[in-house]
């Protein structure tokens, strides 16, 4: 149970400078590809780098009990 509370806490911290981070990358990759900003790119974006930070993390989590 400890294990999961430090896990939610972990997600609530980094949730927001990862949207932060996703809207940035898009508004980034518009400029660079001369398209509009979308937010289904800007969703895409976050997925990718929420996959890629936490499911890791829970893998870890679970595997080490």
């Amino acid at each position: 149970m400890f294990s999961l509370n430090i896990l939610l806490v972990a997600i609530a911290c980094v949730t927001i400078p990862l949207v932060v981070a996703s809207v940035m990358l898009d508004i980034f990759y518009a400029e660079k590809k001369q398209v509009r900003f979308s937010l289904r790119r800007t969703s895409m974006w976050y997925s990718c780098m929420f996959a890629l930070s936490f499911i890791p993390s829970v893998l870890y989590m679970t595997l080490t009990k």
